[in-house]
């Protein structure tokens, strides 16, 4: 595996591009329920919308995978995992996603990144593959 670990993968250009957009039409759409919501559930709703488009976005700009040397995290917004590599045994693509194979028989599937899965599952079993050598 060619260069230098931590290895992180984040979400792609095009996918923040794609959350900004959708950001800007859910908090207008909730700004409008905001100001012309006759019923105060409709003012709640207009800014629980907001809330949600913003906290997508941030999830968006926060989240990514990160390879150390002997760990695998997975970082979100409101959630952070850890898993040693020795609990690993493959990576594959599977549906457009990298799953990992855990060596109690059970998978785990990665976040999307919009970056290339192949090449994602390339580095990852390429680390996993030098742990155990």
């Amino acid at each position: 595996m060619s260069g230098s670990l931590p290895r992180v993968f984040r979400i792609s250009g095009p996918y923040k591009v794609i959350s900004v957009i959708s950001t800007i039409l859910v908090t207008t759409a909730g700004a409008y329920f905001v100001v012309f919501g006759a019923h105060l559930l409709y003012r709640f709703s207009g800014v629980a919308l907001i809330g949600f488009g913003i906290g997508g976005l941030i999830d968006t700009f926060v989240s990514r995978i990160i390879l150390e040397e002997d760990s695998l995290r997975v970082v979100s917004l409101v959630r952070r995992r850890t898993y040693p590599r020795s609990d690993f045994e493959s990576a594959k693509v599977d549906g457009g996603h990298v799953v990992l194979m855990r060596k109690d028989g059970h998978w785990l599937g990665l976040p999307g990144t919009g970056a290339n899965s192949l090449s994602v599952r390339n580095t990852i079993h390429a680390w996993i593959k030098k742990g155990r050598d």
